[in-house]
């Protein structure tokens, strides 16, 4: 693991090219919804990753990572930045969600070329085998050491992989920037989004903040048990009578009290209890 002495260095950074896809190009504005892929911008062209925005300074491929807790965005060429903070080839911007502060560290070139997936070749591979190249020299005269930070899964990844079933969503990581780890706030802006999925009847938000526990606890895969509750959602977005009460006052008569719980540092509806 190597990098100029001037950035840390990200363990674990080839993580991020297992899980991504192929993309050609993005236009000049774009706001991008997997959690993992490899964009291509041009000299003045801008995307937007898990909320945040990115300008290319010049012609730039990029891989990007969102674990749990972190938006990675890997630069494998060209120049990126967001802020005032700016990564060129083999320099990542790494934010944690919950903050807005973007710091830059190196990455494994070598390793993330030894992982790379085959379409993603043209854009990628020339550019990280010279990447690997001078990170090798640079490692021969002792000018790099590692800061032990996986970006893809800063938790163990069996750990990483669950977690981000229920975390890795727009919906969970839009509250939770928002907060900016205060669990007060988190709690409000937790109920506030609910209330208005519920009496909007848009189930897939709704989905999104409903406690995973009773869903995960069945043993049964991510996309099955997100299916199973998105059924449950469209179900509570189909009752007539709890989307008026969702668009009452908090203390009217006939208003619902919405129960939170937390996990991993998110909250989740747990039940829908009628005000005394």
């Amino acid at each position: 693991m190597f990098q100029h002495s001037s950035d840390r260095l990200l363990v674990g950074m080839a993580m991020v090219s297992c899980l991504a896809l192929s993309i050609p190009a993005i236009a000049s504005t774009v706001a991008l919804s997997s959690a993992r892929q490899i964009i291509r911008l041009e000299s003045g062209e801008s995307a937007e990753i898990g909320g945040l925005s990115y300008a290319a300074q010049a012609p730039t491929v990029a891989l990007i990572s969102t674990s749990s807790e972190l938006i990675t965005v890997a630069v494998i060429s060209g120049q990126l930045a967001r802020g005032p903070a700016v990564a060129k080839g083999g320099q990542a911007l790494v934010t944690l969600i919950e903050a807005d502060r973007t710091q830059r560290y190196g990455f494994d070139a070598a390793r993330l070329s030894a992982t790379l997936p085959p379409q993603w070749q043209d854009d990628a591979g020339e550019a990280l085998s010279l990447l690997a190249a001078r990170q090798k020299r640079a490692k021969f005269w002792g000018l790099t050491e590692s800061a032990g930070v996986n970006a893809s899964a800063p938790v163990g990844p069996q750990v990483e992989a669950v977690r981000q079933s229920y975390l890795g969503n727009a919906t969970i990581m839009a509250l939770r920037r928002e907060a900016k780890g205060q669990p007060q706030a988190l709690a409000g802006l937790t109920v506030k989004r609910f209330a208005e999925a519920l009496a909007a009847g848009d189930a897939a938000v709704v989905a999104d903040l409903l406690d995973p526990k009773p869903f995960t606890d069945t043993g049964a895969d991510a996309s099955t048990w997100q299916a199973a509750r998105l059924v449950f959602a469209n179900k509570l977005t189909g009752d007539a009578a709890l989307k008026r009460a969702m668009a009452m006052p908090a203390h009217a008569p006939g208003a619902y009290r919405i129960q939170l719980v937390p996990r991993d540092r998110a909250m989740f509806v747990s039940a829908l209890e009628p005000q005394s």
